[in-house]
């Protein structure tokens, strides 16, 4: 069964929905007495209570039309891709090149301690697998792992670049939480904050005082800070890029970079489509920023 591809015409009528839905369950609920909801007696009791039960579901609506609407504005060249039904299982490694792979990542994992848990007996490929990442795929957390590897670099790497980039995946997969915390520290912090605020504002004005506060200090703050920190994200990967190029040799991950850039790979290539404000937005950055940050470095 193939799965239908998210839409705009589905997703903003939906967000609409919910909007209304979350709308008349509020004003149900109403009116407020002195900053208090009205006394519950037997008579108001069922209504209120479909009231709430409308806004909450309302509630859901909104996620699923306004999670259909980004994804149907974004499914085009040089986003977002969609894949209709079920994703091809990875191509398990058999191969003199699947042993060779093999060896050097389960020799860096020594060396590197990572992954920490379960022993990387097997490599597999997978078109799906991000070309800037390796994946690790188990069962359970301390059972053998096997490492995912983006299917259009077999057979195109020799034994010193596939060192070169298992080196730059697994240390990636060692986390820098100095290098974390000064990108997103701030954000934490403000995050936290926010409810705060809220509880605040109930305490010294009362519900009135919390409602407002939710609906124009918390709300739009919450998503400044979710929109800011998308690009945020792009800064955090290429600083981590810039940190493993100082533990290895960053001239040969630079060349790498360079190599996979002349293969002209299409999910490489799509992710140069990006412009204007998606290309400022967008977390992940793509193989020209990547050279760009080690040449400038």
């Amino acid at each position: 069964m193939r799965k239908r591809k998210p839409s705009l015409r589905v997703g903003l009528p939906v967000l609409a929905i919910g909007i209304v839905m979350i709308s008349v369950g509020y004003f149900g609920v109403q009116p407020l007495q002195n900053g208090r909801p009205p006394a519950c007696f037997p008579e108001s009791c069922p209504s209120l209570v479909l009231f709430a039960i409308l806004g909450l579901a309302g509630f859901f609506v909104i996620l699923w039309g306004g999670g259909e609407t980004i994804a149907g504005f974004l499914i085009r060249e040089g986003l977002l891709e969609y894949h209709t039904g079920p994703l091809p299982p990875p191509q398990p490694g058999s191969g003199p090149e699947d042993e060779s792979i093999l060896s050097m990542a389960r020799e860096l994992q020594l060396v590197i301690k990572r992954p920490k848990f379960g022993e990387i007996t097997n490599i597999a490929w997978s078109e799906y697998q991000p070309w800037y990442s390796g994946g690790l795929k188990r069962k359970r957390i301390r059972q053998p792992a096997t490492l995912l590897l983006f299917a259009d670099f077999r057979g195109r790497l020799d034994p010193g670049e596939w060192r070169t980039l298992l080196t730059y995946y697994f240390l990636h997969f060692k986390p820098r939480m100095r290098i974390v915390l000064r990108y997103f520290g701030s954000f934490m912090g403000g995050f936290l904050l926010l409810p705060v605020g809220g509880i605040l504002a109930n305490l010294i004005d009362g519900l009135p005082g919390g409602r407002f506060y939710g609906q124009f200090i918390g709300g739009p703050a919450s998503l400044i800070l979710l929109v800011l920190i998308l690009p945020l994200g792009k800064r955090f990967a290429l600083r981590m890029d810039r940190w493993v190029a100082e533990q290895m040799e960053q001239r040969a991950l630079l060349d790498l970079f360079k190599k996979i850039d002349s293969f002209q790979l299409p999910r490489v290539e799509n992710a140069k489509r990006r412009h204007g404000l998606t290309l400022r937005l967008w977390p992940i950055p793509n193989i020209t920023q990547r050279i760009q940050n080690l040449t400038d470095k």
